[in-house]
């Protein structure tokens, strides 16, 4: 349903609002990762000719709001980011000073003149330095610079390790990298002069959260406030966040009295943008000799970066429960440390810690089997849960759900990516390949995802006069072809055609109660939201059709944009005439409300988990370390499928985003805490070239936890993709004598790895 008009540029994005007298901003940002703040001086800035204002902390009043936190566990330090720097400055990007003028290059122009005086401090940027006894601190509530310790554990980890044939330890690390949407965010504000309700248009995945979250900040009523997505090119989850300028653009449009816009370019996208992924893992597995897993024990140290905004803990404890997958582990302790260090904020990104952990497992798995002699997938095959074992309870408990596994046939998707990528062929076609030179490697990734979380999702089905039929959703989605699911779930409910349906998404002022568009919600919640409105509305739509037509209600049905008595297809009355006839002073029934529309909205904390299958199958040049991959499978179990084209869609454009930071993403920092990559000079992210074709296999294990028996799947192609192709590269070189610790695996980093046992391969130069 969306892509006509996108396809024909006719999608409106926040940059396309445009409101008479607009005023635009533009935020001074800080040059040093950490320096005190002794003074900003904005006089010279509103003196030149076209700007309206410009401001420093010191205008947002003594105690300036700080952005919550959504998450607090017992050993949580908060570390709340203002709007602009108050006293010290902690990352190179934190806004100091904003300027509002009468186009952009004025008011960048303006920011020159604004006069700061900093007193450099020194930074720390790696995550294991910064918890290091004298490192520079960060913050003074935290000494240490922990921002929080959570520490997760089920079964008897002492005795599991006691017991064992075997314990195998390794660090594995990966690296700092995020979401590259192709619309970088934006937010536009206006206060109405009316009504003085301040409407919002802004480049998010949660507009309710936001309109919540800017009240509290701006201490109004939240009826005060009305936010609104339009088209959103791109989000990954890392526009599920509240950043400053999400706060910064509202409060200078109250101050100017004028609608006031900011554009995030894209040099301010690499410095701002909520980073993602960066974990050191500590992991040891211990286990019988024959492959049997006994229990896992491991330390994660997350990089959380500056501060905590409402998501900053997310990943920690989303890596921390992740990490047993859909394996059999009797017993596991995993202690998840968030360090502060002088880096912008760390939040989600798509996968939300479940590529961390899954990284860290599959690639210890491999370890593992190399060490014990064993195939890799006999070693996963031995382990896996299967499907008599569900629903699976870990006992573990994550920030925003029980890790219970609540159906699944892991085997026998196993098995049938196995089949799809010839497995059994495989080691015959390497050793064929490595006599001739060529190094050829295959990855296997088995992964599970916590999907569909609560606590709600909202949802309204209208049905006018006119017949047509309107879908409010509190979701917000960003390409994911959420209006076309949603539709054909209203369609099938009430028997119209799907594309006469109109989805109207992330709009406050339209549907009183959201959440927005994370966690591979979409199809959970606000699916279920509106199954549950249609089917409302089509059980008064056929009672009021029996009144018209003198039928009794369970008589009638509903087919073909019509309702009939069954069996007399002649006897009926269209959608038009019943919502006519529901309308204030219609032909209603005695006691029947007015109106054919019903608002509804699905409670529920129990999240379902999907999981799939990721095989890669790569090649890597021995003289220069470039890896190709050549072919990719996946197995893919997400429920029941709604619309298969978008479901692969979603595959596959994760499948991309994961080979992306198996190879090459990578947001680099120097030692004194200046960003390395801050364009696309420096920061390389997958061409058309790099991916190739999926081929993709679906099992279809209904979720018993919601009516459509969905479980979410749009983030399953970033957590397999990763760590399968971090494993086939593996695969291609380690009978070198050289081990995969970290990604990326860039043509450097492996070009060195085959370099670095003094086994290179033969027939490879000795220079880069």
């Amino acid at each position: 349903m969306e892509d006509p008009r996108l396809l024909r540029g006719e999608a409106a994005f926040v940059d396309d609002i445009r409101l008479p007298g607009v005023l635009h901003m533009a935020v001074l940002r800080s040059p040093h990762a950490h320096a005190r703040l002794l003074s900003v001086d904005v006089r010279a800035a509103r003196e030149l000719p076209g700007v309206v204002d410009a401001f420093s902390a010191a205008d947002l009043g003594a105690e300036p709001p700080g952005i919550p936190f959504f998450y607090n566990p017992a050993s949580f330090r908060p570390a709340p980011q203002y709007p602009l720097a108050t006293d010290t400055v902690r990352y190179v990007g934190e806004g100091v000073a904003v300027v509002v003028a009468e186009s952009r290059h004025l008011a960048e122009d303006a920011l020159e003149l604004i006069e700061v005086d900093y007193e450099p401090l020194e930074a720390v940027v790696d995550a294991y330095a910064a918890i290091q006894p004298g490192a520079p601190v960060l913050h003074e509530n935290a000494p240490d610079n922990v921002a929080a310790t959570m520490v997760y554990e089920s079964g008897d980890v002492e005795a599991a390790f006691a017991g064992a044939d075997r314990v195998i330890s390794k660090r594995l690390d990966m690296q700092r990298y995020t979401g590259i949407p192709m619309e970088t965010r934006g937010v536009v504000g206006h206060r109405d002069a009316v009504t003085a309700e301040m409407t919002i248009w802004a480049s998010t995945q949660w507009p309710h959260t936001m309109r919540t979250v800017l009240a509290g900040m701006l201490a109004v009523p939240a009826r005060s406030i009305r936010v609104i997505t339009p088209d959103i090119g791109g989000g990954f989850g890392i526009k599920a966040d509240f950043y400053p300028e999400d706060f910064l653009v509202p409060f200078a449009a109250g101050r100017v009295g004028r609608p006031v816009k900011w554009i995030e370019d894209r040099n301010e996208h690499f410095l701002t943008i909520a980073h993602s992924r960066e974990q050191i893992h500590e992991v040891e597995i211990a286990l019988r000799d024959d492959g049997t897993i006994l229990g896992l024990r491991a330390r994660h140290i997350t990089d959380c970066g500056a501060y905590q905004r409402p998501l900053g803990l997310v990943n920690a404890s989303l890596a921390a429960t992740s990490l047993a997958g859909i394996y059999r582990v009797p017993a596991l302790r995993v202690e998840a440390v968030c360090a502060s260090t002088n880096k912008a904020p760390a939040s989600a990104y798509r996968g939300a810690g479940a590529p961390e952990a899954t990284f860290a497992r599959e690639r210890l798995l491999d370890i593992v089997a190399r060490e014990l002699g064993m195939d890799r997938a006999e070693l996963r095959r031995k382990n896996l849960l299967t499907p008599e074992e569900m629903p699976y309870d870990t006992g573990l408990v994550s920030l925003e759900a029980a890790v219970i596994l609540d159906s699944g046939s892991f085997p026998a998707a196993f098995e049938q990516a196995l089949d799809m990528a010839d497995y059994a062929g495989f080691a015959a076609r390497q050793q064929a390949a490595r006599e001739e030179g060529r190094l050829i490697g295959m990855g296997i990734c088995v992964y599970h995802q916590l999907t569909g979380t609560g606590p709600f999702e909202g949802g309204s089905v209208r049905v006018d006069p006119t017949g047509e039929v309107t879908i409010n959703s509190g979701a917000a989605p960003q390409g994911q072809g959420t209006a076309t699911m949603l539709a054909q779930i209203a369609a099938d409910e009430l028997q119209v055609p799907h594309d006469t349906i109109k989805v109207v998404f992330g709009d406050t002022g339209r549907l009183a109660h959201g959440m927005g568009t994370y966690a591979s919600r979409n199809a959970v919640m606000a699916g279920t939201a509106v199954v549950m409105a249609s089917t409302k509305v089509r059980e008064k739509a056929l009672a009021l059709a029996a009144h018209l037509v003198e039928a009794d209600p369970s008589d009638m049905v509903l087919e073909d944009g019509y309702a009939h008595v069954k069996g007399v297809p002649t006897t009926r009355v269209s959608w038009a005439e019943i919502a006519a006839a529901a309308t204030p002073g219609g032909n209603r029934p005695e006691g029947m409300e007015p109106d054919l529309e019903s608002v509804q909205y699905f409670e529920n904390m129990a999240a379902p988990y999907s999981y799939g299958i990721h095989i890669a199958e790569v090649e890597v040049d021995p003289d220069t370390g470039v890896t190709t991959v050549g072919r990719y499978v996946v197995v893919n179990d997400a429920g029941t499928i709604v619309n298969p084209r978008n479901a692969e869609g979603q595959i596959a454009g994760g499948v991309a985003q994961g080979l992306g930071g198996a190879l090459m993403e990578e947001l680099v920092y120097g030692p004194d805490g200046q960003p390395q990559s801050t364009s696309f000079l420096d920061y390389l992210i997958p061409g058309s070239l790099d991916v190739p074709d999926v081929e993709i296999g679906h099992l279809e294990t209904k979720s018993p936890l919601n009516p459509l028996g969905v479980k979410g799947m749009g983030e399953g192609g970033a957590i397999g993709g990763h760590s399968a192709v971090a494993n086939a590269v593996a695969d291609a070189i380690e009978h070198l004598g050289c081990t995969v610790t970290r990604t990326p695996l860039k043509p450097a980093t492996v070009w060195e790895l085959m370099r670095s046992t003094g086994a290179a391969p033969a027939g490879a130069g000795t220079t880069a």
